[in-house]
């Protein structure tokens, strides 16, 4: 028997957290370090005001983003992996826009043969077949998405934490 492969969450936090770092420094020096990383080019993405955390950075996965909060409490660097919202709510509002246009589209070329307007003139009509074989595929196209997105996200923003662990040890 084969084994199923892990399949990730669809929760924002995956089931096994990020690393943590433990350091002597405090939160703005573990910025200031960070900065400075990030104007050689070696994080992408870096914020040093983000929403929530003392900074965040890019975490990037494909198709969708994340974003890398960290986050200091008690000589603990930690980190939340969170999927960027924007991309996928525009990608989400496209796929739900474009399925309507299509079915008028569909409708008039299969107009042209004779086949289908024999369906037709038995009570087929055309919305009946495809507005379910489109509809009902969307689910499982977003969750794919969300779910790959996640994935690739949580192996970059691993990545990530390591180049910020060597920044905070670097004269540590």
């Amino acid at each position: 028997m084969i084994p199923s492969p892990e399949v990730p969450t669809l929760s924002n936090q995956a089931p096994n957290p990020l690393p943590t770092i433990q350091t002597t420094l405090n939160a703005s020096e573990v910025v200031d370090r960070l900065k400075v990383r990030s104007k050689r080019g070696k994080l992408a993405g870096f914020d040093e005001h983000p929403r929530a955390g003392i900074a965040s950075v890019a975490a990037f996965g494909s198709p969708f983003d994340s974003v890398l909060s960290i986050h200091h409490a008690e000589n603990t660097v930690s980190f939340t992996l969170n999927l960027a919202t924007k991309l996928p709510t525009i990608f989400a509002l496209v796929l739900v826009l474009t399925v309507w246009p299509g079915m008028p589209l569909t409708d008039s070329f299969l107009s042209n043969f004779l086949w289908y307007e024999g369906l037709l003139s038995r009570g087929l009509a055309t919305w009946m077949w495809y507005v379910p074989t489109t509809i009902l595929p969307l689910p499982f196209v977003w969750r794919t998405a969300i779910n790959r997105s996640r994935a690739s996200a949580r192996e970059h923003a691993i990545g990530t934490v390591e180049k910020i662990r060597k920044a905070i040890e670097l004269s540590a």
